[in-house]
């Protein structure tokens, strides 16, 4: 099973965060969204989804929990369930990848799909024909980011857009501090390999110049 690098970033932390907190609590907080992301989404993707049938995976990378889309001839469900392998899933397609990949691809002028895919930002498991035919069709809808801010249950959802621009400004601080952080970690490592790859270099010099002069 490919697996996608596990970047240290804000999503990561969040998935991390995430994990003392029991599956239950976490559908239970979800539900009212994917009910009415259902109710928005479902008219919109039937006849898109018409003839395909299967269970695709959304897997964050690092995260607890996966969204598990339930396609069956048109009709639509989601759920929350744990992150795990595509079989533990019953999924016949897992997408994997960063949580900030996966929320940029929700904005129709964001990441594009493809460019991540081929980036390895993006993973895909099994099944990428009902994987690029549920993207065509979100993207034949509309659908995006406001459908989700639409779905969450008022007085939250009002208040979600302004949220969301404050949240994305504090992730971009952390982000830059991470990555600060993540580089003085990683600071000692490089220093070493940058070491050790000389003196292999000085080492395999030495030794063409020996057997040179042994054939001499």
């Amino acid at each position: 099973m490919s697996q996608s690098v596990r970047t240290f970033s804000p999503g990561l932390l969040v998935g991390l965060l995430l994990r003392p907190v029991p599956l239950g609590v976490l559908r239970i907080a979800a539900r009212p969204v994917m009910d009415g992301l259902i109710r928005d989404l479902g008219p919109r993707l039937g006849d898109r989804l018409s003839g395909l049938k299967g269970r695709l995976a959304i897997v964050p990378t690092g995260h607890p929990v996966a969204v598990a889309i339930d396609i069956d001839d048109g009709a639509l469900d989601l759920d929350l369930i744990e992150a795990d392998t595509r079989e533990a899933m019953g999924a016949v397609a897992a997408v994997r990848a960063p949580l900030e990949t996966l929320t940029a691809m929700l904005d129709l002028e964001g990441m594009d799909g493809d460019a991540s895919f081929f980036a390895r930002a993006l993973h895909i498991e099994g099944d990428t024909s009902l994987v690029m035919a549920l993207r065509y069709a979100l993207e034949d809808a509309g659908a995006g980011v406001d459908d989700i801010t639409g779905a969450v249950p008022w007085p939250f959802g009002a208040a979600l857009p302004h949220a969301m621009r404050v949240g994305q400004r504090i992730h971009d601080a952390a982000s830059r501090d991470l990555a600060t952080v993540q580089d003085a970690i990683l600071a000692p490592v490089r220093t070493e390999l940058a070491r050790q790859e000389a003196r292999m270099a000085r080492m395999e010099s030495q030794m063409q110049r020996t057997q040179r002069r042994r054939a001499s």
